[in-house]
């Protein structure tokens, strides 16, 4: 089973610029893993643009 919280809190601690370079990484945005989908949603809580 699949830890969403675990992914959550480690995005949650990662800097905005690291969030900015796994999203530049994602392979396939239509289907992001789960850890993908913290980060988009982290980012998206923060209000940082995708380009970031």
């Amino acid at each position: 089973m699949h830890d969403h919280l675990k992914d959550a809190a480690d995005a949650a601690g990662l800097t905005d610029a690291q969030l900015a370079a796994i999203r530049r990484r994602i392979a396939d945005p239509k289907r992001p893993t789960g850890f993908e989908q913290a980060v988009l949603d982290e980012m998206e809580r923060r209000r940082l643009s995708p380009r970031s």
